[in-house]
């Protein structure tokens, strides 16, 4: 990448997820928004959050499955740290349980991999700028009845 791009992009991005190749993945498909700028990449959730502390990015893109700390570990210590980094939860799990823990660790959206690429770039960007809500269509049916401040389905 041209320092030119690197000093136009205006959202920075950790991606954190287990496999290699779904991380390549999704950073070919941020970087090919200019826009957007893949500055480290975690395949465990205490590399995610020693990459979410050190290089303070706009959106970690989180993954809820992962080796020695999962994702709710890595937001939860995320938001005892009071840390301003927005979190974009990624995953192929669409559990209750799951999806449950994350928004009460304040994630602004959850998608599932199988979203349309078009939609995980837009609901990064958007994240980014404050937006919160971002859940694939099959999430957002499961959470109609969730109320933050009880945890209740």
């Amino acid at each position: 990448m041209s320092k030119k791009k690197r000093d136009q992009i205006s959202t920075r991005v950790v991606i954190a997820d287990d496999h290699a190749g779904v991380r390549e993945g999704i950073r070919r498909l941020l970087e090919s928004s200019p826009d957007l700028l893949v500055v480290g990449e975690a395949k465990d959730g205490i590399e995610a959050l020693e990459l979410a502390e050190e290089l303070n990015p706009d959106v970690l893109l989180l993954d809820v499955e992962m080796p020695r700390l999962d994702g709710r570990q890595v937001a939860t210590k995320l938001k005892e740290r009071e840390s301003q980094v927005k979190i974009l939860v990624l995953s192929s799990y669409n559990n209750s349980q799951y999806i449950s823990s994350m928004l009460s660790n304040g994630v602004a959206g959850y998608l599932t991999k199988d979203e349309a690429p078009a939609i995980l770039v837009k609901a990064v960007l958007s994240v980014a700028n404050g937006e919160k809500g971002w859940f694939s269509q099959e999430i957002a049916s499961k959470i109609s009845g969730w109320h933050p401040k009880t945890n209740e389905n």
